[in-house]
């Protein structure tokens, strides 16, 4: 027996030394950044579209720049496109990041069910907080509620945002991050006249059942996915 558990370590089968990771990324990947291939690039390349003819909308958008899967696309191939963001600190510094792309269109709006206002919510001690519908995101465990900042602000559903913007048909990619936000997005959209080719978003905020629920909609749309740490990415089936 001692044997057999000897030979199960020595070709990997047990690992006493550490714990088998479960989730997340490997330590190698988180020292070794470029290292790793960014699945979003790949997926548009697929799609065969010259850059000239690409359209976009971006969805929350924030500054442009923190974490920002487009940023570097964008500027290297002057995409055209909308570019969505609520808070009116963030989209100022949007503004300025794209101030030498004048193909793209910036709007100081939120994006939800219903056409109207929205209470969005975020951080009162950060100079540039990262927004949320979702108040008790926004409040850490260690201070007061008072800490959370509250703003109504501009709400546009997607339809009355693809109107509004002009967007083209079909749209090659609908890329959503919105803290929490993002299945309230997609149930809105109508996607028996929308079909965006790709449909990137996050879904590390959604709990289990909103995460299914986005799939199994997308899926009966003609969907397929593939999965990161952080975002989903829909593709399709029919767009290559």
């Amino acid at each position: 027996m001692l044997r057999q558990i000897a030979n199960l370590r020595r070709f990997g089968r047990i690992r006493s030394s550490s714990p088998t990771p479960r989730r997340g990324k490997p330590r190698f990947l988180k020292r070794n950044p470029k290292c790793e291939l960014e699945v979003l690039p790949m997926v548009l390349a697929s799609l065969g579209r010259a850059h000239d003819e690409f359209f976009f909308v971006q969805i929350g958008a924030f500054d442009g720049v923190s974490g920002d899967p487009l940023n570097q696309l964008i500027r290297r191939h002057h995409w055209r496109g909308v570019l969505v963001e609520p808070q009116g600190l963030a989209f100022k510094l949007l503004q300025e990041t794209y101030r030498d792309e004048p193909q793209l269109k910036l709007l100081n709006v939120a994006i939800g069910a219903e056409d109207g206002e929205l209470t969005l919510y975020s951080r009162i001690d950060e100079a540039v907080s990262i927004a949320s519908t979702h108040r008790q995101l926004l409040i850490k465990p260690s201070e007061p509620a008072s800490t959370v900042l509250e703003e109504r602000v501009t709400c546009w559903t997607p339809q009355t945002l693809f109107r509004e913007a002009g967007v083209p048909e079909p749209l090659d990619l609908l890329q959503i991050d919105t803290e929490g936000h993002d299945l309230t997005i997609l149930k809105s959209l109508d996607l028996s006249r929308h079909r965006p080719r790709v449909i990137r978003y996050e879904h590390t905020i959604l709990c289990q059942k909103d995460r299914d629920t986005c799939l199994e909609m997308l899926a009966d749309h003609g969907y397929r996915f593939i999965l990161e740490d952080k975002d989903t990415t829909a593709v399709l089936a029919d767009a290559g």
